[in-house]
């Protein structure tokens, strides 16, 4: 539970006070910057509200906080999607849902440094449900992800190149976060799950390149 002793509220360092500040000037500023979208994008984001004030308390009640945190983390993907084409289609529903698991992928590696704690304590994630098979379980959903990549590239009719590219995304998920992945090192778990922001740009270069090229 290192990490989360760390954060803001639980160190001390921001007051429960002034953290319902600078949420109600956050939530303020994210108004005014969704005001400018079409309708279509207001309502549809308007309609995430409860996914993004429940998430946080899905720990003391299911298994599956990592699933929820994939469904509201990603649902962006989708509203930015209605913002250019005030539309929604096949293509940004299969690439939501391919990121959903990739979330609960990395969220369940991101959960094995706190497990005792969280045993301890009893509250629930993905990590603790499946600690007897979790290479299994995490390659299950990286699975779906990476098939989720290669059905959006089919439906967006992309080259060749894309799916070539997409070599890279697939040892990132396969051989660096799995195949070497030790549960009981929290160190190591840290590392894995912080490797997920070069392999979100690794995905954004796929996609630009089956786009442009």
């Amino acid at each position: 539970m290192r990490e989360q002793k760390n954060r803001p509220i639980a160190s001390g360092k921001v007051s429960i006070k002034l953290a319902i500040i600078y949420s109600f000037i956050l939530c303020g500023l994210a108004f005014l910057v969704l005001i400018n979208f079409n309708k279509f994008t207001i309502l549809m984001a308007l309609l995430s509200m409860p996914l993004a004030f429940t998430y946080p308390l899905m720990k003391r009640f299911t298994y599956w906080p990592q699933l929820f945190l994939g469904i509201t983390f990603n649902y962006g993907l989708v509203l930015a999607w209605i913002s250019v084409n005030n539309s929604v289609n096949l293509v940004p529903i299969i690439f939501y849902f391919g990121a959903i698991f990739w979330t609960l992928g990395y969220d369940t590696i991101y959960g094995y440094q706190d497990i005792k704690d969280d045993e301890i304590i009893g509250v629930k994630s993905t990590s603790i449900k499946f600690k007897d098979n979790p290479k299994k379980f995490i390659s299950l959903c990286y699975i779906f992800f990476f098939l989720s990549l290669i059905l959006v590239g089919f439906l967006m009719n992309f080259k060749v190149l894309y799916y070539i590219s997409l070599a890279i995304t697939f040892f990132h998920l396969g051989f660096y976060q799995i195949k070497n992945l030790q549960v009981s090192n929290p160190n190591m778990c840290l590392t894995k799950f912080k490797s997920n922001n070069l392999l979100g740009l690794v995905v954004f270069i796929n996609i630009l390149i089956g786009k442009i090229i």
